[in-house]
C-alpha cells in the first residue's frame, strides 16, 4: 500500500558536478511547477530547506543548487576559486536549467540576484524572476562600499555576518549557520556587489518581483522595479537573511501570493487535464 499521508518527496542529483536538492509533492506527478533556489555569496542550497518543503506542500517542484566550490558541488583549487567570474556562475545555472528542460521561476539572492538575472538573459521562457536582497548590475549604484581583497577567497567575518544576516539571533542557532559558512571568490563578490555587471532588461521577458529588508544596505526593490517594471516589496523588521530569520515564512508566503497573481498562465499549464470551470449552470 502506498504512503498516501508522506507529505514531501525528496531527492538529490549530481548535475555535471553540481549538487541540486529536490523536494517535490509526493502524491502527485509531473509536470507540475517548479521553482528554482540559487544562494548567494558564501552559502548552498541548504539555506532553502525551509522554502522547499513549503513550496512542495503547496504544489510545486523545488530545486535548490549549489554553485560550484559550494556545498555538495566539485571543488576548486585556490587558484581557479580567485579566476572566476559571474559567467562562471551564469554557466551553473543554465547546466540545471538545461536539465530541467522546461519553464520555471528562478528565485535568487544577493549575488545569486545578480547571477541570476545574467542566466534570465538567456531563458527566455522563464516563468518569473524573484531578486530577494539582490545586489545592483551596472548603472543602479553599490551595495559594497570598497573591494574586498583579490589575493586569496573571502573568508565570512562572524560578528559581520550576523549583524547583517539577521540582526539579532540566538547564539547557538548562529553558531550553527556560520559553521556552514564557505569561502566566497572575491573576483565575483566585487563584480556583483560594486556594480560592475551590465544586465540587458529587454531581454528579461518574465514578471520581476524584488524583495528588500528593512535592515539591509541592498535596497534596490524600487530601482528594480522601474528597471523591469515589476514590482517589490520591503519586509519589515528583516535583515538580508530573508529566508532564513523569524520573517522567513511569511516572505515564502508573500511571494506565493504574489506568484498566483502574476503567472497564471505558467500555473494553468500545470493543473490536471480535466480542470476546466464552468461559468455556470444556465437556469
Amino acid at each position: 500500500m502506498n504512503n498516501m499521508f508522506a507529505a514531501t518527496r525528496r531527492s538529490t542529483h549530481l548535475i555535471d558536478g553540481l549538487f541540486v536538492n529536490e523536494v517535490m509533492p509526493a502524491n502527485l506527478s509531473p509536470p507540475m511547477p517548479t521553482i528554482v533556489f540559487l544562494h548567494g555569496a558564501y552559502q548552498g542550497w541548504w539555506v532553502y530547506e525551509d522554502w522547499q518543503e513549503y513550496y512542495a506542500l503547496a504544489g510545486w517542484r523545488t530545486i535548490a543548487l549549489s554553485l560550484r566550490n559550494h556545498p555538495g558541488s566539485y571543488t576548486l583549487e585556490d587558484h581557479q576559486f580567485l579566476e572566476l567570474q559571474p559567467d562562471d556562475y551564469v554557466s551553473d545555472v543554465l547546466k540545471v536549467a538545461y536539465w530541467l528542460g522546461s519553464p520555471f521561476v528562478l528565485v535568487a539572492h544577493s549575488m545569486g540576484g545578480v547571477v541570476g538575472q545574467k542566466a534570465a538573459e538567456r531563458l527566455p521562457e522563464l516563468a518569473a524572476l524573484v531578486l530577494l536582497g539582490s545586489g545592483p548590475p551596472r548603472g543602479l549604484g553599490t551595495s559594497r562600499p570598497k573591494d574586498l581583497p583579490s589575493g586569496r577567497p573571502s573568508i565570512p567575518d562572524h560578528q559581520q555576518v550576523r549583524r547583517h544576516m539577521f540582526g539579532t539571533i540566538d547564539d547557538a542557532d548562529y553558531a550553527e549557520f556560520h559553521s556552514r559558512l564557505v569561502p566566497e571568490t572575491p573576483s565575483v563578490m566585487n563584480q556583483t556587489g560594486r556594480g560592475r555587471v551590465s544586465v540587458d532588461p529587454a531581454l528579461i521577458r518574465a514578471p520581476v518581483l524584488a524583495v528588500d529588508a528593512e535592515h539591509d544596505r541592498n535596497q534596490f526593490g524600487p530601482t528594480y522595479a522601474d528597471f523591469y517594471s515589476g514590482e517589490y516589496i520591503r519586509v519589515p523588521g528583516a535583515s538580508h537573511a530573508l529566508m532564513l530569520g523569524p520573517w522567513g515564512m511569511e516572505v515564502a508566503n508573500a511571494i506565493h501570493c504574489w506568484l498566483n497573481k502574476r503567472i497564471p498562465g505558467f500555473l494553468y499549464d500545470h493543473r490536471p487535464a480535466w480542470y476546466r470551470p464552468r461559468a455556470g449552470s444556465e437556469g
